[in-house]
C-alpha cells in the first residue's frame, strides 16, 4: 500500500458513498485511478464491505448491551456451535471469541428487556456448555467508530 491507498481505505471507512469523483477530489487524484484502487483495495481484501450505519435508537432498538460468556468447555465443536447459534440471533450485532478469562463477547441492540431476556434463554439456558453470562447495558457512548486507523508507515514513510 502507498500514501494514496492509505488515503483511500481512511476516507472510505468514513465515507463509503462518496462517488469515484468525489473520492478523487478528496485525496487529490482521478476519478480513474481512484476507481482501479478502490478495486484492488477490495480484491485484496484490505476493504471488504461498503455499509451505511444506523441509529439503533431510532430503529427502536435503543437498549444495547455487552454481554460476556464463560463456557466449561471451549473446544472447535462447541465454538462452532456457539457461533451458528449466536449467528442465528438478529438482535446479537457482534460476536467474538476472546482469550482470557471469558471466551466470548457479544453486542447487541434490543428493542426492550423483553427481547434481550428471550435471547438470552434462547442462546444461554439450554446450553449445559455455559457457565456464565454477564451483561453490561451500555448508559453512555464515549466513542463509537468503526474505522480502523491507517498507519502512514504502511507507505514505507
Amino acid at each position: 500500500m502507498d500514501r494514496l491507498d492509505i488515503r483511500i481505505v481512511d476516507i472510505l471507512q468514513r465515507r463509503g458513498d462518496l462517488t469515484h469523483a468525489e473520492l478523487a477530489e478528496a485525496v487529490g487524484s482521478t476519478p480513474s485511478t481512484c476507481l482501479r484502487r478502490v478495486r484492488s483495495l477490495q480484491k485484496a481484501g484490505i476493504l471488504t464491505r461498503n455499509v451505511f450505519l444506523a441509529d439503533g435508537a431510532k430503529l427502536g432498538r435503543g437498549l444495547r448491551a455487552i454481554i460476556t460468556v464463560t463456557t466449561k468447555d471451549y473446544d472447535l465443536a462447541r465454538r462452532a456451535a456457539f457461533a451458528k447459534s449466536v449467528g442465528a440471533e438478529p438482535a446479537i450485532s457482534y460476536a467474538y471469541g476472546v482469550t482470557g478469562d471469558l471466551d466470548a463477547i457479544l453486542i447487541g441492540n434490543f428493542r426492550d428487556m423483553v427481547e434481550y431476556q428471550a435471547t438470552c434463554d434462547r442462546l444461554f439456558d439450554g446450553d449445559k456448555n455455559i457457565t456464565r453470562y454477564t451483561t453490561h447495558f451500555i448508559s453512555e457512548t464515549y466513542k463509537d467508530d468503526p474505522a480502523i486507523p491507517c498507519d502512514p508507515a504502511l507507505s514505507g514513510g
